[in-house]
Formats: structure tokens, sequence, C-alpha cells
């Protein structure tokens, strides 16, 4: 078993990778927030993937304005809550998952924690 240091202090492309799964249906007020804290985490190891569940707001275009390298934001049919954490997990390549609700948010050292 590692010493919890040796992860830590491993080079980056090392660490392990940590996916950040976010399903979102008429979030738009809270989504921003939530992709935010997403991005702020002190694990630099870390892919984020917001799966729209069909939403009639604006949250595709509000998720989509943080679209980068390290988030991807994908739209889908309308199918609930349930279909779109099986996308976000299907199209996840993480060694670890933490499942984030739109409308939470993550304390900046959680995933490294």
């Amino acid at each position: 078993m590692a010493h919890p240091n040796e992860l830590t202090e491993a080079p980056l492309d090392k660490k392990p990778l940590v996916s950040i799964l976010i399903p979102a249906y008429n979030s738009e007020e809270w989504i921003g927030n939530a992709i935010r804290s997403a991005i702020a985490q002190t694990w630099q190891r870390k892919e984020i993937i917001v799966v729209d569940d069909g939403s009639s707001d604006r949250t595709p275009e509000v998720a989509r304005r943080f679209a980068a390298k390290e988030v991807a934001v994908v739209s889908t049919e309308n199918q609930g809550s349930a279909a779109a954490r099986n996308h976000a997990l299907q199209l996840s390549q993480g060694d670890y998952i933490q499942w984030l609700d739109a409308d939470d948010l993550l304390a900046p050292d959680k995933i490294e924690r």
C-alpha cells in the first residue's frame, strides 16, 4: 500500500486521474458555480464532464462558457438524472470518480484530501 504522501508527491503524469461528473438539468442558476468549484480543485490531474440532460433553460449555454481541455460539455435528450449520470460515467476516463450535482459545490481541497 502506498504511503499517502507518495500520491501527492508523485509526478503529475503518475498521479491518478479524477473524473468530476456533473449531470445537469435546468440548472442555469447554479451550474457556473458548480463548474468553477470543480476547476478550482487543488488536485491538478482531473477531467470535468458536464452532461446536460435536455434542459429547457440556458444550462448548456452557461456550461459551454467553461468548455476547455479539462472541461467537456455534452448535451443529450432529456432522459432523467440516472441516464445523465450513466452517460457521464461512460465518457469518463478517470481512475476515481467524483460526482457533483449541478447545484452543489466542492471545497477546493476535497479531491486532494
